[in-house]
């Protein structure tokens, strides 16, 4: 009796581990099934924001390799007094397309070598131009490079420090913290757009934070580092998750507001941080012994500011007065320090080439790159010995 009384026993543990191992295997080879399934779609997903924020997450380089691909935001991080910069060593859509310094530009270094001129190009995303032009040397910065390039024997070095969604306060900012460091010869600010969105907002003030946050933050939270680093649902759910969270910059949306609203605003507010802002620039720049040339922004005539660019429609004619607007503050502002202040002439661009409200293709680049050179090449600069 007791013999058989083991042997049932032995049965009934048997009949209980069985299923327990089968459960454990069979759930160990669907983690690993999920864990190859999630990563290879975590590998196809966009490098958005919700990417970036996994790798700024794991302290990665953001934007490795060719996994960049056309967001604008993608390239951004963040900044603790600049608000957020570029990111170094960004490669994307085939190309370098910034330097260790995070400049759109070819390596070079800090200090300036000698018999060079240096220009310092400020601007937003019409400067910088990445996602909208993929291969840097045809941008209208590189462009103007080569021009200057090829009528001196002197060294030509046009920086690229264009920041996408960058309005003058990020542009005064990176000029005190960062580029003036670079010694320029020129300092040239491409502006006034990114600008007007603020004027669409109540209880504007000159410090844009009614416009501007700081992002949600990049400090994970105790545990989460070890799991993205060792999962990869776990990065792919993240990733989805924190997609439409601002990780870096978070800017007001201005479609929420009323196009008549965001008009009369625009009429009735004054563009005091904008004016600020460029003022202090220019100052700050001839003060450190910089030249320096205010080039105004570019947008699509009226009736073509909507027509690649959905979100705009009903904003045209808050866009056209908020921009002429700044075009005066502009003015006023190089009268008063006797700088120049170029508008691009809208005649000498084809509807064709805006690819949506302001960001054109190549051959507008070109356009813009030969309005600057007719006004720089005649430039003291550039004689020998200046």
């Amino acid at each position: 009796m007791v013999m058989r009384s083991g042997r049932a026993g032995q049965t009934g543990r048997n009949r209980v581990v069985f299923p327990v191992l089968l459960l454990f295997v069979s759930s160990g080879l669907s983690l690993v099934l999920l864990e190859g399934i999630t990563g290879y779609l975590y590998e196809r997903l966009p490098f958005a924001n919700g990417k970036r924020t996994i790798d700024l997450y794991l302290e990665r380089p953001a934007a490795a390799g060719s996994t960049a691909v056309g967001n604008e935001a993608a390239s951004l991080l963040p900044h603790p007094y600049l608000l957020y910069t570029h990111t170094p060593n960004l490669a994307a859509d085939g190309y370098v397309q910034t330097n260790s310094l995070g400049y759109r530009n070819e390596e070079f270094t800090v200090d300036k070598p000698p018999n060079t001129v240096r220009i310092l190009v400020l601007g937003g995303s019409t400067t910088f131009m990445w996602p909208f032009i993929k291969n840097p040397a045809d941008t209208w910065v590189a462009r103007l490079e080569a021009k200057l390039q090829a009528m001196t024997s002197r060294k030509v070095q046009v920086v690229n420090a264009g920041l996408n969604y960058g309005t003058s306060a990020e542009a005064l900012a990176g000029y005190m913290f960062r580029h003036r460091f670079l010694q320029p010869d020129i300092v040239l600010y491409h502006g006034g757009g990114n600008d007007v969105m603020p004027l669409f907002f109540s209880d504007y003030t000159p410090e844009y934070s009614h416009f501007r946050q700081h992002g949600a933050g990049t400090v994970p939270r105790p545990g989460e580092r070890t799991l993205l680093a060792w999962s990869n649902t776990a990065k792919y759910l993240y990733a989805r998750w924190l997609e439409p969270v601002g990780s870096v910059v978070v800017t007001e949306p201005f479609w929420d507001v009323d196009p008549q609203t965001a008009l009369r605003r625009v009429r009735t507010q004054a563009p005091e941080g904008f004016q600020r802002n460029l003022d202090m620039l220019v100052a700050a720049s001839k003060a450190a012994g910089s030249d320096v040339v205010l080039f105004g922004f570019l947008q699509a005539r009226k009736q073509y500011l909507s027509t690649r660019a959905a979100a705009f429609r009903g904003y045209e004619d808050a866009l056209v007065e908020g921009l002429a607007k700044n075009y005066r503050v502009m003015q006023d502002i190089a009268e008063r320090h006797a700088v120049p202040f170029i508008i691009p002439p809208q005649e000498r661009f084809r509807d064709e080439w805006f690819q949506d409200n302001c960001h054109l293709f190549p051959e507008g680049e070109e356009v813009k790159a030969q309005i600057l050179f007719e006004h720089l090449r005649s430039h003291a600069r550039f004689r020998s010995g200046s």
